[in-house]
Parts: structure tokens; C-alpha cells; sequence
């Protein structure tokens, strides 16, 4: 089962990962130094839009220093709209330690992780692992 977790948004909510139950999620972990996450992050955007109907959910944490202005301003600046959550040490520990970024848990509609992927990935990679995790894929 992937680790249930409490973070803040920008917004300022608490969003758990238990309230994402039902549906397929890419949990993304990245930092605003992060150069790979600044090319993964549109890709997530439009892939979100295009799956979104289907029951996927993307989830961004920020796992660096910034404050919530500086993060919010980077995500705005790169066109992304889906939640990005104030990462801790503790949710990064949680799964495994995510001492390389960007780090990209996909959780099936039941809460398993299906799969997880360290570094910059293809998009058509990633797309493949979202259809897999939706349960279209092979």
C-alpha cells in the first residue's frame, strides 16, 4: 500500500492521499531546483487534462526549501494546475527516501503503488505507466 499522508496545499487545505481512494494517482516528488521536473511537469499538466475523465489524479510535492509563494509562482509559471502539496522529510522517508527528484509514485484506484520511477522518464513512458496504472494498460 502506498503511505497515507497528511500535507498542506498552497491553498493552505490538508489533502491526504487516502482522499484520492478510487482513483489512479501519479504522485510526483520534485523541487523548483529540479531542471528534469521543470520538463516532466507541463507533460503531467496535459496528461492530467486527458486522463482526468478516465480517474486520474496527479499530485505534485515540492520537497525543496522554497516558501509556498516561491513554489506556487513556479508551478504558475509552468502552466501546472493540479495540487502541489508542502512535501516534509517524514512523507519522503515514507516511501523509501526520495534522495533523487524527480521521484514519480503511480498508485492504482485501490492505494497499491503499481509502479515508481527515479529521474526524467519519456512522456510516452510515462503515459504508458498511466494507462497501466488506470488498468488500461497491458
Amino acid at each position: 500500500m502506498a503511505p497515507d499522508f497528511g500535507l498542506e496545499s498552497l491553498e493552505g487545505k490538508t489533502v491526504h492521499l487516502s482522499d484520492f481512494r478510487g482513483k489512479a494517482v501519479l504522485l510526483n516528488f520534485w523541487a523548483t531546483w529540479c531542471q528534469p521536473c521543470k520538463i516532466e511537469m507541463p507533460w503531467f499538466e496535459q496528461l492530467q487534462k486527458q486522463y482526468e475523465p478516465q480517474g486520474l489524479q496527479v499530485i505534485g510535492v515540492a520537497m525543496d526549501d522554497a516558501d509556498k509563494e516561491d513554489i506556487a509562482k513556479f508551478a504558475k509559471n509552468l502552466g501546472v494546475d493540479y495540487p502541489i502539496l508542502v512535501g516534509k522529510e517524514d512523507v519522503g522517508e515514507a516511501y523509501g527516501g526520495v534522495q533523487f527528484l524527480p521521484a514519480t509514485f503511480y498508485v492504482g484506484r485501490d492505494g497499491k503503488v503499481v509502479d515508481k520511477v527515479f529521474g526524467l522518464k519519456g512522456r510516452d513512458e510515462i503515459e504508458d505507466k498511466i494507462k497501466k496504472t488506470l488498468g488500461n494498460g497491458q
